[in-house]
């Protein structure tokens, strides 16, 4: 399976998946265009990814901010991290204020 690995732009996210290591890793800004296009890859990556994965998965997710099309996404995404039948832990980062 290979990995997915984005590097961020004004307007989207970095992004890590690493079928290998069990990583999952989104930081910084959520505002593409097309949120659907921008996360379509990501979701089927974990709907394969979820078929054979890690005994541990560690999601990271660092989002400065996020907009209403990319939440949507990011619960379609979570949505199919709940079908790995494996631990998933999920770190969530925010600011405190």
């Amino acid at each position: 399976m290979e990995n997915i690995i984005l590097q961020p732009t004004p307007k989207t996210p970095s992004v890590k998946l690493d079928a290998q290591s069990g990583i999952v890793e989104i930081k910084g800004r959520s505002i593409p265009e097309n949120s659907l296009e921008f996360y379509k890859p990501l979701i089927e990556w974990v709907e394969k990814y979820s078929a054979d994965s890690q005994s541990e998965t560690n999601v990271h997710i660092q989002l400065e901010y996020f907009n209403t099309s990319s939440s949507k996404c990011l619960l379609d995404f979570f949505k199919r991290l709940e079908t790995i039948n494996n631990k998933v832990v999920i770190n969530w980062y925010y600011e405190q204020d």
